[in-house]
């Protein structure tokens, strides 16, 4: 089975430092650096350590940040084949600083560059593909792949009847909201926070919002809790699912960990409820250890800690 995600490829560098917030004149030796692939680049890489054959579809800067992304891409079987690297374009960056007590912040610089399109027709990128991956990055203006394309596949996938699925995030909230509606209907699955959706919706609760996210024509509403787990809502169901208990180490990438996961557990033939409990672990390893991109799960790591608590799965 064969996923493909669009755009979202960044680089991260993540800093470990002893508190938060900065203050003027009170200087911090960071505990080490790393530079990491991050974005959607975390879902991907989860996705193809469950067993999933993996492609993505985007563009990074020809530089030294672009050229890492696509190595520990390359590293983890992910194929590259429809990404391009833009003559003369920086790759966008998110700093992110975390201090002992699993507190962050994010300080982006957005990659600059001329947008590029598709390189090649729809057909023959969707050849093989079982799911679509799409977040609101890749559909902001300042993406260095085509919002516009990154609609389209989105689009024609779901048009093709290949699951799709959509994570609302952050930058939905920066984007036309007519772009955003047009990316949900064409959704399959759309993901997303109890926040986001609450904002994004304007709705007082959470059975208005998610009856208007499934009112525009998407079929599941997975709401990512954190520590508390995932509800995921259907026009059938509601199901309420557990988080598992871990210590805190760094929240970032979390999110994107869990999707991938739970697109495995879909195209795996898992009930909504397992591959919302197998998401759930997987995002649960990932804040345990700071760093995103090669450090998100592997699959033994998850099954592990299902195992642990008693899990079992049908599939």
């Amino acid at each position: 089975m064969k996923i493909l995600t669009i755009g979202d490829l960044c680089a991260d560098l993540v800093v470990p430092i002893r508190e938060l917030p900065l203050r003027p004149g009170k200087h911090q030796l960071a505990n080490g650096c790393m530079f990491v692939a991050g974005g959607t680049s975390n879902t991907i890489i989860v996705a193809a350590r469950l067993g999933l054959k993996t492609s993505a579809i985007g563009a990074v800067g020809d530089d030294w940040l672009g050229k890492m992304v696509l190595q520990q891409l390359r590293d983890e079987n992910v194929s590259v084949k429809y990404v391009q690297s833009v003559t003369g374009a920086s790759t966008t960056v998110s700093i992110e600083l975390v201090d002992t007590n699993a507190q962050h912040v994010f300080v982006g610089a957005l990659g600059k560059g001329t947008a590029v399109g598709l390189s090649t027709d729809q057909d023959t990128i969707l050849a093989g593909v079982k799911a679509v991956f799409c977040t609101s990055y890749a559909l902001a203006s300042h993406s260095l792949f085509s919002c516009s394309g990154s609609l389209d596949i989105l689009k024609y996938a779901h048009k093709c009847a290949v699951p799709t699925f959509f994570d609302l995030g952050p930058a939905a909230f920066s984007i036309d909201k007519d772009i955003v509606e047009q990316a949900i209907k064409a959704s399959t699955v759309v993901l997303t926070t109890m926040e986001e959706i609450i904002a994004w919706t304007g709705s007082s609760d959470k059975t208005q919002a998610t009856d208007e996210i499934l009112g525009i024509g998407t079929e599941i509403v997975v709401i990512k809790c954190g520590s508390e787990g995932c509800i995921i809502v259907s026009s059938e169901e509601e199901i309420i699912l557990d988080g598992f208990e871990v210590t805190v180490r760094d929240t970032a990438g979390a999110g994107d960990a869990f999707a991938g996961a739970f697109i495995y557990g879909y195209l795996s033939k898992y009930s909504l409820a397992e591959s919302g409990t197998i998401a759930n672990a997987t995002g649960a390893i990932t804040v345990t250890r700071v760093g995103t991109g090669p450090y998100v799960p592997q699959r033994a790591e998850i099954f592990d800690l299902l195992e642990s608590n008693g899990v079992t799965l049908g599939g």
